[in-house]
């Protein structure tokens, strides 16, 4: 399995939205996160402060390790396994 974050600015012109993308060899799905703050609060129920001290780093842009440690950290707390990660609709784990 792969797990990155896809980063965009918020629809506001400010914040920024996440995707999470899980790749598997026969397979990718996508779920829209929403706002990262909002994301991090809402579902995780941390604040992002602590969901950078889990991850050890606050550099989470496309392409650094930290991206992908946030991805797979959001798929541990939230218990996600393959079967949960095939089942979910794009929308489901969204805190807009």
């Amino acid at each position: 399995m792969k797990a990155r974050i896809e980063i965009n600015r918020g629809s506001y012109g400010f914040g920024h939205t996440w995707t999470l993308v899980v790749e598997y060899k026969d397979a990718t799905k996508s779920f829209y996160l929403g706002q990262d703050v909002k994301f991090c609060g809402r579902v995780l129920e941390l604040s992002p402060r602590d969901v950078v001290d889990a991850i050890s780093t606050g550099e989470i842009s496309e392409g650094e390790v930290g991206n992908v440690k946030l991805a797979k950290f959001i798929i541990s707390e939230l218990g996600l396994t393959k079967k949960k990660i095939m089942a979910l609709q794009s929308w489901e784990l969204c805190a807009e």
